[in-house]
């Protein structure tokens, strides 16, 4: 494996998830972001999607995605905590060590409880030997750019929550490279390549609807990939570098095509 592990996010393939960790390796790839629900879809179950990687010498950068953690409302907070636990038992059966979990979009947040939601969540964490990928989304209702992002992490300083840069979230909002400035590269967790055709209108609906069906793989739409990718060369970044695509008409392609087109597109800018 590269000192840079190259990944794709599964989301980017149709198909059995069997058949898309097949593909992920016949392109390239040294590693697989892994959601939840393609976990419940192995009809061989769990340990059998692991013992697969294995044989195709994919690890897993990380399982997807603890959804709204913090700030929940009292009425969700200790069903959010389970949810946690039940994502920790999936990624050990897995022998994954990592689990996504963006900011939260939830306009009925309690924000002030976010610091202790999280500082919770790396303890229990840190348990298991676990570690928490935050992700500042652009239409989250906290923590939507990466700056406010870092802020809040370097406040609560836990050594097993790191920062996700994903390209479209930055850009989205009006973002550049500069955002990285000042964070150290060993606080970066993994960095999501992609691109978009244009900026986004500036609304939720507009963002999220172009990130989940319309993003482009880098290199065919507006985002100055390589400026992020000599910040973070010139940082020291050596964690995982992969494409995070949503894309419909990608998907509609038989995986191992669309698998092959990512991973000619991350090879332009990371080789």
């Amino acid at each position: 494996m590269s000192s840079h592990p190259k990944f794709l996010n599964l989301v980017l393939l149709n198909g059995e998830p069997e058949e898309k960790l097949r593909a992920a390796h016949a392109a390239g790839f040294d590693q697989v972001e892994i959601w939840r629900e393609d976990v419940q879809a192995s009809a061989q179950g769990t340990l059998a999607l692991a013992q697969l990687a294995a044989q195709q010498q994919l690890t897993f950068t990380n399982l997807q995605v603890l959804r709204d953690f913090t700030g929940a409302p009292d009425r969700e907070r200790q069903q959010k905590r389970e949810e946690l636990r039940q994502f920790i038992q999936v990624a050990q059966a897995l022998g994954c060590d990592t689990i996504q979990a963006p900011a939260t979009t939830r306009e009925d947040c309690l924000a002030e409880r976010i610091d202790e939601d999280l500082q919770w969540m790396a303890s229990e964490a840190a348990r298991y030997k676990m570690r928490i990928m935050y992700e500042p989304m652009a239409w989250c209702s906290v923590d939507n750019t990466l700056p406010l992002a870092w802020e809040r992490l370097q406040r609560l300083d836990q050594p097993n929550i790191g920062l996700v840069v994903d390209l479209f979230h930055i850009c989205a909002r009006g973002g550049d490279a500069s955002q990285l400035d000042g964070i150290p590269a060993d606080r970066i967790y993994e960095v999501q390549l992609c691109d978009m055709a244009a900026l986004p209108p500036q609304n939720n609906d507009a963002i999220i609807d172009i990130a989940r069906h319309q993003r482009l793989l880098p290199g065919d739409g507006i985002i100055e990939v390589e400026r992020f990718v000599d910040k973070l060369k010139s940082a020291g970044y050596n964690g995982p570098v992969g494409i995070e695509v949503f894309n419909d008409a990608l998907k509609a392609q038989p995986p191992a095509v669309a698998a092959q087109q990512a991973w000619t597109a991350l090879n332009r800018y990371w080789a």
